[in-house]
């Protein structure tokens, strides 16, 4: 195993595990936590007119919380960006971790920090109503597909799936579940922990989850660039995986069992 110097050092840092100070945050004694609303069963809440989450709910919020605790943090604070792109922009964060179901990237890293994985996800084809359900990337690519902007889903609908017509991009999962839901498009692809959850929340708008494309991705914390939280959050997570409480809360939050999914291609 390749040990890695700031991780190291970080465990005197993780209060869960020694009691030490907790590490620096924007507001003392506060972490600060940007979401990308909404993402059923992983995140959901009322957003204020400040961007402020209140009434928050659902896997990365329980994380978060959880996380907060393992740095000795005590009170968590929830701020929503609506482009999740900007969640990924080089630069200074209003926020010291966010957490939107970001796939970790190496294009991804060179504009922010990603902590260690705390959830793994290939993607996953969810289909409108009466619409024959795909079993074959061929038979995929003649749908007419919707993706989310900015998302990994993006890349691998044009170089795995290449449908026959352009796919249509959308900003933010909502829109992207109205148009399957209206008809403008056959199928979404997504993460398919995302589109569990979705179909999960409200069974009788879609057609079923047809299968995943096995891409083994997984989900990180974003960091700001340089940001001395990098390391105590890596341990942190590393723990909160190790301990079972990230299996705790798939459990929990995501109701379908990914694996029983028919693998397309």
């Amino acid at each position: 195993m390749r040990i890695v110097a700031p991780i190291a050092l970080a465990l005197a840092l993780v209060a869960g595990a020694s009691g030490a100070e907790p590490p620096q945050t924007l507001v003392p004694g506060v972490l600060t936590v940007g979401l990308s609303l909404p993402s059923p069963g992983f995140q959901a809440g009322a957003v204020l007119p400040n961007k402020r989450v209140v009434a928050a709910r659902g896997l990365e919020i329980d994380l978060a919380r959880s996380l907060a605790a393992r740095l000795g943090i005590r009170r968590v604070t929830f701020v929503n960006e609506p482009s999740f792109s900007r969640l990924l922009a080089r630069g200074d964060k209003p926020w010291d971790i966010a957490l939107a179901e970001v796939t970790i990237t190496p294009s991804r890293r060179g504009r922010v920090d990603l902590s260690a994985p705390y959830l793994r996800a290939d993607q996953g084809v969810l289909v409108r109503k009466t619409v024959a359900v795909p079993r074959t990337l061929a038979a995929l690519a003649r749908l007419r597909i919707c993706v989310q902007r900015g998302t990994t889903s993006v890349e691998v609908v044009r170089e795995r799936v290449r449908p026959s017509r352009p796919p249509f991009l959308f900003a933010g999962v909502e829109l992207l579940f109205d148009a399957l839901r209206v008809g403008r498009c056959d199928a979404v692809v997504l993460d398919a922990p995302i589109l569990a959850a979705e179909r999960a929340f409200a069974p009788d708008r879609y057609g079923p989850l047809a299968g995943v494309l096995r891409t083994n991705e997984r989900y990180g914390i974003v960091i700001g660039k340089g940001s001395a939280l990098t390391a105590p959050v890596d341990v942190a997570v590393q723990a909160l995986v190790g301990n079972g409480t990230v299996s705790r809360l798939q459990r929990r939050w995501l109701l379908t069992d990914l694996r029983r999914l028919p693998v397309l291609g």
